[in-house]
C-alpha cells in the first residue's frame, strides 16, 4: 500500500497559458464548424437553458460522477448517496453555493451574496438559480425519477466497491495543465488572441488542460493509473471496444504521467486506466409485462437481479410457466452469468510508454493547427452526434443562406471560461 498523496498541484491561470482541452481536439477532429462554436478558445456556445433545456443524460453523468469524485476524494471519503443528493438539491433548487459549484450548475449569471458578520459563511457565496426555474418546461416527475434512480445506483455502489476496489486512491480528481512540447523540443507557444484576456496579443506557452480522473495504485502489480467513471442505457462487451483505442483515456494517462514528472510526484510511470462502466439501473424488484404476472425477460428493461428473478418465479407460482419457457431459462441463466457486473462492470485499458509518448507529439500537432488559423467547415454525417447536435439548426440554415447569425445571437449564450 502506497501514502495518499496530499501534495497540491499548482495551476497557472487560465490567461497565463494558452490551454487546449481533451474535447476541443476531438471536436476539432470531428467537426470544425461545432469546434468553433462550442470551444472555450473560440465562441465557446451553448444552447440558452430557459430556451432549449438540457441534455439529461449528460447532466444525469455528471452528478454521478460528483458522487463517485467524493467517494473516492481520500481527503472527503464522502458517502456516495449523500453526494449525489446534495448535487441534485443544488441543480434542482439552486440556492447558495460557493464559487467551485459555479462550473457545474446551469445558472451563468450567479448572483454575489453579501453575507453579513453573523451568516456564518467563510467563503465568498453565489446565490444561484436552479433548473426548476431556468428550464422552459421543467418536467417534476422526470427529475425526481432520476433522483431516485441516482440514490438507488449510490445505494447499491457502496455495498458492491469494497468487494472490488483492489486499489487505493492516492490523488484525487484534479485541473492539470501541462506545456505542450514541439518536435523539436521547444514549447509550443502562440499569440494570445482572447480578448477578455489581460495577456491579449501576447505570445503564451500552449498547455494541454483538463481535469483528470482520480489517481489509483494497484499493489499487487506495483502499477499507478487512472480510473474513469461512465454511466451508459446499455453496457455490453462492445462498449469496451474503443478502449483500445480511446483518445481521453490516453490523453488523461499521459497528462497524469507528465504532471508527475514536472512535481516530482510518485506516478511518474502510468501504466492502465481502469475504464468503470455503470448501467442506469440497479436491483429493483421485477418489471413484470402488462398481464400484471408475466416477469419481462428483457436484457434492456428487466433491472432485477438472478435472485430477484428466481424469488419471483416461486413466489408468484409460475414455475409451471418457467419449466415451459425456454426463453425464460435462457434469461435467467444469462442473469447468473451477468451477476454484479451487469450494474457496474470495469475493464483495464493499458498503454506502453511508446503510446504515451506519442500521445503528447501529437496533441502538440493538433493544437498548432487548431492555432493557426484554420480553415472552418462542417463535417455532415448521419451519425447521432451529427443529427442531435445542439448547433444544427444554425448549421442547416447557414448551409441554406438563411439567417443563421439571428438564431446564434437569440438562441446561445456564451459558456464559462475554462
Amino acid at each position: 500500500m502506497t501514502d495518499t498523496l496530499y501534495k497540491k498541484v499548482e495551476i497557472p491561470s487560465k490567461y497565463d497559458i494558452i490551454p487546449i482541452h481533451t474535447s476541443d481536439v476531438g471536436n476539432f477532429l470531428y467537426c470544425r464548424r461545432y469546434w468553433n462554436w462550442a470551444s472555450p478558445a473560440r465562441s465557446n456556445l451553448r444552447h440558452k437553458v430557459e430556451f432549449y433545456g438540457i441534455d439529461t443524460n449528460l447532466w444525469f453523468g455528471s452528478g454521478i460522477h460528483y458522487a463517485l469524485e467524493s467517494y473516492y476524494n481520500p481527503t472527503l471519503k464522502r458517502d456516495p448517496v449523500e453526494a449525489f443528493q446534495t448535487w441534485y438539491q443544488y441543480q434542482w433548487e439552486g440556492g447558495l453555493v460557493t464559487e467551485d459549484w459555479l462550473d457545474r450548475v446551469y445558472d451563468v449569471k450567479p448572483e454575489l451574496y453579501n453575507h453579513g458578520i453573523n451568516d456564518g459563511f467563510t467563503e465568498q457565496m453565489y446565490l444561484i438559480k436552479g433548473l426548476r426555474e431556468l428550464l422552459p418546461d421543467p418536467r417534476f416527475e422526470e427529475f425526481e425519477e432520476l433522483l431516485n434512480l441516482g440514490i438507488g445506483m449510490m445505494t447499491y455502489y457502496k455495498e458492491w466497491s469494497p468487494k472490488h476496489d483492489f486499489f487505493d486512491v492516492i490523488a484525487a480528481e484534479a485541473l492539470y495543465s501541462i506545456p505542450l512540447v514541439k518536435e523539436d523540443g521547444s514549447l509550443l507557444t502562440s499569440i494570445d488572441t482572447r480578448e477578455e484576456s489581460p495577456n491579449f496579443g501576447k505570445r503564451l506557452e500552449v498547455h494541454a488542460r483538463g481535469k483528470r480522473d482520480s489517481i489509483i495504485y494497484d499493489g499487487e502489480n506495483n502499477q499507478y493509473g487512472l480510473i474513469d467513471y461512465k454511466t451508459a442505457s446499455l453496457v455490453n462487451e462492445d462498449y469496451f471496444l474503443k478502449l483500445e483505442n480511446d483518445a481521453q483515456v490516453s490523453n488523461y494517462m499521459w497528462a497524469s504521467q507528465q504532471e508527475a514528472k514536472l512535481f516530482d510526484l510518485p506516478y511518474k510511470v502510468m501504466s492502465f486506466c481502469e475504464y468503470q462502466a455503470m448501467w442506469k439501473a440497479y436491483p429493483s424488484g421485477v418489471k413484470v409485462l402488462a398481464d400484471g404476472i408475466s416477469p419481462s425477460i428483457s436484457r434492456t428493461d428487466q433491472t432485477a437481479d438472478a435472485d430477484m428473478f428466481a424469488a419471483y418465479i416461486r413466489d408468484s407460482g409460475l414455475q409451471a410457466w418457467y419449466d415451459n419457457n425456454p426463453k425464460a431459462q435462457a434469461f435467467y441463466e444469462w442473469l447468473i452469468a451477468e451477476g454484479e457486473k451487469r450494474y457496474v462492470n470495469r475493464k483495464r485499458a493499458y498503454r506502453s510508454q511508446h503510446a504515451l509518448e506519442t500521445t503528447g507529439r501529437e496533441l502538440a500537432m493538433m493544437a498548432e493547427e487548431m492555432l493557426s488559423r484554420p480553415n472552418i467547415y462542417k463535417r455532415p454525417s448521419g451519425d447521432r452526434r451529427c443529427t442531435r447536435c445542439a448547433f444544427r439548426v444554425p448549421c442547416l440554415a447557414m448551409d441554406n443562406g438563411d439567417d443563421w447569425l439571428t438564431m446564434i445571437n437569440d438562441g446561445y449564450e456564451r459558456n464559462r471560461d475554462r
